[in-house]
């Protein structure tokens, strides 16, 4: 008899009053425990909206909506910090956000709802708002980029308030701000422009088919003077001027960014960006004297096929073009967010470099669509063992933006990883672990706080990392979990639990694979594991379904339901498990508090906390 420790139940979301008293007991057993991050990994995409009326298909942490989620996520499950995903434009046929610019900010998170307020001069009006656009679209389960990019979607909104834009007097504030902006980002905001402006004059964004001389307007650091101002005069087919317009996105996206994340930091909640190491055919263009003629960034596939997957900047010109590209693209990321997540780090440490793999003058790739290539014999070789890069630029304009060191998040998984290791020691970052592989003997808490001289990802304190189930690239915790049984022995021994429970129950192994998160100072988690969903946010070397997954808009009663069948973050029992594990297994009056919490959960009741203030008495 197959017997599953998940079982229909019923639960209830708690009171104004209980979640009241529930954030006080909360923060005393994070003070007990030693807590600092608990960060939800959240893609904008991925953020519901919750007035069907107003639902473009894509979500955006610009939104209002946003903001309501991450009051209900630090209630429900203590998140005190946000690692917001890459913010960079995308398009309906390059959609992932790893290939997104590296300045520009997407037109897609752009709140439209927001341009009909006086501090936007109200340039969009409620009758634009009645755009089949916005009031047809009635999808809310997935993403629907077809709808985000068609003729009169998005752009075409801001197209709308653009050319009311121009009819603001000049003396307007608004105005005056996109002056103000326009001056404070010179290093990158007219060469993105007018990127779209050759993309105009060209008839296409391939940069492969654009002419000779617009091919390289930034050959050289000055760039093509003359050629430049005759693309600052180029219209598109409403007659915009599109370097103007493109500015003026990138403003609107701009301002919008930081009024968020001043809304998010003011409810008590820091807002990380996610830095890409590579770059988007935009930024190859705009700094072209940076990169390598041919050389991209590569890795090694499962098959130990090399693959390449974005322009690589010249490590023999860090000291010149490629370092000053890359200290103002971390100088833009820590003006913007209050810490920064580099994504594959150890490619500014122990670079792989490779050169795609052609035939017949065309590129090869593999049946998942890798771009296969051959890696180059003589692999670049940072200065002062990889450590020049870090401590030199990125370190650098952290400090001149004065962000603590602890808050730069550096993704050292896969690649070169392990040999990276001894160039951050003693920087003071902070470095991301996962769980999904976790043994007995590796990537288990007590692995990464253990002793072992020959290890260089043991012998660490609990600030040094940041721990979590798995990236955005992973198996969602439910699919971990129906595959983890092994689990069940170091769990029960680290968190003195019952160990054949462990393994005959899928809610009880998850409830401690949680738990064990929280034995240590930093935690993070996907948005889809902790609302308790089996959904996944991208599969590596597929291209269908990926960057698609929206939270539900009921997601608080979504949440409140997978919590009594044991799936989701139920923060109450993970912190109990936590302490207890800290005292042998003992209960104290702290733990006995949060198992009351824990407990209503499971009750029967109402989903959310407006019907549970209707219906439960105090």
């Amino acid at each position: 008899m197959k017997v599953s420790g998940i079982q229909p139940s019923f639960g209830r979301a708690l009171t104004t009053k209980e979640k009241a008293e529930f954030q006080k007991v909360q923060a005393e057993a994070r003070k007990s425990l030693n807590l600092d991050k608990t960060t939800a990994t959240i893609f904008d995409f991925s953020v519901p909206t919750t007035n069907s009326r107003m639902d473009t298909g894509i979500g955006t942490s610009f939104s209002d909506d946003a903001q309501v989620m991450a009051s209900a996520l630090k209630a429900m499950c203590g998140i005190n910090s946000i690692q917001l995903q890459p913010q960079g434009e995308i398009s309906n046929y390059v959609r992932s956000p790893y290939s997104g610019t590296s300045f520009s900010l997407g037109m897609h998170l752009i709140d439209l709802t927001k341009l009909q307020d006086k501090e936007y001069g109200e340039i969009l009006t409620p009758a634009d708002m009645k755009s089949p656009y916005i009031v047809e679209n009635k999808n809310h389960t997935y993403v629907d980029y077809d709808n985000v990019f068609k003729r009169d979607g998005q752009k075409f909104q801001l197209e709308k308030a653009y050319k009311n834009f121009k009819k603001l007097r000049a003396n307007s504030v608004l105005k005056k701000e996109f002056e103000a902006f326009k001056n404070n980002n010179k290093y990158w905001l007219e060469k993105d422009a007018l990127f779209e402006a050759a993309a105009v004059a060209n008839g296409s964004r391939d940069v492969n088919t654009w002419s000779k001389r617009d091919k390289n307007v930034f050959a050289t650091k000055k760039g093509d003077t003359a050629r430049i101002e005759q693309l600052k005069q180029v219209t598109n087919e409403q007659e915009i001027n599109v370097v103007d317009f493109e500015e003026f996105i990138q403003f609107i996206a701009d301002k919008q960014q930081k009024e968020s994340k001043a809304k998010f930091n003011a409810q008590g909640i820091d807002i990380y960006g996610d830095c890409l190491i590579g770059f988007s055919d935009k930024d190859v263009w705009a700094h072209k004297s940076a990169f390598y003629p041919t050389a991209e960034f590569g890795c090694e596939l499962g098959s130990g096929d090399k693959s390449c997957w974005s322009p690589a900047i010249d490590f023999s010109k860090i000291d010149g073009e490629a370092g000053e590209l890359l200290y103002n693209k971390f100088d833009t990321f820590f003006k913007r967010y209050n810490g920064v997540r580099i994504d594959a780090a150890w490619q500014l440490i122990n670079p792989m470099i490779c050169e795609p793999w052609q035939e017949d003058g065309h590129n090869v790739f593999d049946k998942e669509g890798n771009k296969l290539g051959l890696e180059v014999g003589r692999q670049p070789v940072v200065a002062n063992g990889g450590r020049k890069i870090i401590q030199d630029i990125v370190l650098k304009a952290a400090d001149k933006n004065k962000i603590s060191h602890d808050k730069v998040f550096l993704e050292l998984l896969g690649g070169n990883s392990y040999q990276s290791l001894d160039a951050v020691k003693g920087l003071g970052t902070t470095l991301i672990h996962i769980t999904r592989y976790a043994k007995s003997d590796w990537g288990r808490v007590k692995y990464y706080e253990g002793y072992n001289p020959s290890n260089k990802y043991q012998n660490m304190r609990p600030g040094d990392y940041t721990i979590g189930p798995g990236t955005h690239d992973d198996y969602s915790l439910i699919e971990q979990i129906e595959n983890g049984k092994h689990r069940a022995e170091f769990l029960a021994n680290d968190l003195h639990l019952n160990q054949e429970e462990l393994r005959r129950s899928p809610a009880a192994l998850s409830s401690a694979a949680w738990a064990e998160l929280f034995t240590t100072r930093n935690q993070f988690a996907t948005l889809p594991d902790i609302l308790g969903q089996n959904k996944r946010i991208n599969t590596p070397n597929t291209q269908q379904g990926n960057w698609t997954y929206r939270a539900p808009q009921n997601y608080e009663e979504t949440y409140h339901k997978n919590l009594t069948q044991g799936k989701g973050l139920n923060v109450a029992d993970a912190l109990s498990k936590a302490i207890k594990a800290k005292n042998n297994g003992m209960g104290n009056a702290l733990t006995d508090k949060l198992d009351k919490f824990a407990k209503i959960l499971k009750q029967q009741g109402p989903m959310t906390t407006k019907e549970a203030d209707k219906v439960i008495k105090a």
